[in-house]
This record gives C-alpha cells, sequence and structure tokens, in this order.
C-alpha cells in the first residue's frame, strides 16, 4: 500500500509539473517573438525567449529545431522551450502551479519551493534573487507573476518592471 501512494504521489507530482501549453499561449509566445511574421522563428527571433541564450542558446536552438531546417516552427515550440523555467509556470497556470508549489500555504514561496518548477538547476538561486523584487526572500503572487510573464511582455512591447520596490 504505501509503495502505490508513492506511486501516485509521483505521478501526480509528474503530470503536474509537465502540464501541456494551452494553444492560445503557443500563438501569443510565436505572435510575440516572431518578427518577420513568417509562422516560423530564426536563431535571433528564438534567443530573447531562452534565460539562457548567452551561453547556450545556440545549442537550444539547435536542439530544438527538430527537422534541421534552421528555424524551429509551431510544432517544435514547446519542446525548445521546456527548459526554460517561465514556459513551464505559463504552461502549467500561474495561479495553479503557485497554489501547488507554495507547500506551507504561507501565500509566498521560499527559495526551496521554488527549486521544485525551476529549470535552471544550480543556477535556481540566481534566478530566484533575481524574481524577489522586494528582497525579502520569499516570492509572493505579484513577484512570481512578474517573473513568469517577463519574457513574453518584452517581446510584446510592454514596460512590465522585472525589479520593483513594494512595502
Amino acid at each position: 500500500m504505501k509503495h502505490l501512494l508513492t506511486l501516485v504521489t509521483a505521478l501526480l507530482f509528474t503530470h503536474t509539473t509537465h502540464a501541456e501549453p494551452s494553444a492560445g499561449l503557443m500563438q501569443r509566445i510565436l505572435k510575440a517573438s516572431d518578427k518577420s511574421s513568417d509562422g516560423k522563428l530564426s536563431l535571433e527571433e528564438y534567443k530573447p525567449l531562452d534565460v539562457q541564450a548567452k551561453h547556450h542558446g545556440d545549442e537550444h536552438f539547435k536542439v530544438g529545431d527538430k527537422n534541421s531546417d534552421g528555424f524551429i516552427d509551431a510544432a517544435e515550440l514547446a519542446d525548445a522551450l521546456k527548459k526554460q523555467t517561465w514556459f513551464a509556470i505559463l504552461s502549467e497556470g500561474i495561479e495553479p502551479c503557485f497554489a501547488r508549489m507554495d507547500a506551507n500555504k504561507d501565500n509566498q514561496l521560499n527559495a526551496a519551493e521554488y527549486r521544485k518548477i525551476s529549470k535552471m538547476g544550480h543556477h535556481s538561486e540566481q534566478h530566484f534573487n533575481g524574481a524577489d523584487a522586494n528582497h525579502d526572500g520569499s516570492l509572493d503572487r505579484p513577484e512570481f507573476t512578474v517573473h513568469a510573464e517577463h519574457k513574453i511582455k518584452v517581446l510584446e512591447g510592454g514596460s512590465m518592471k522585472k525589479k520593483s520596490a513594494r512595502k
């Protein structure tokens, strides 16, 4: 029975952390990034979506370009973005993701809770600290939302500020 409970818990966790992105989210990302309006992303159009573009953007692009045509098309985009924390959050949904990760239900995420969704490995703490705009050691819902939405908002031409002092 204990093994069955462990298996069920593992399956539920796996399901919720690998949510399929909605068609609307994928269209929004493609529209915001596809500056040439040709329905596919060149390397230069893809790089602003990749948090690790400076060091790994070319490599991530090549892996994401499954058919090796030099572009990431709509069918390849979700797989190409699967290593991006912001994409994982938006795919699951900001509110459900936050609620699931907030283990102690204090309406804030600490660094350990954030690591559950982070795709940044040993850089998770650095990204957590960057998202913690008021530097209180936790992410509240507004900080978490800004963190998740930042890449797309910038591409859409929004002026969403990543760092803002509150309190």
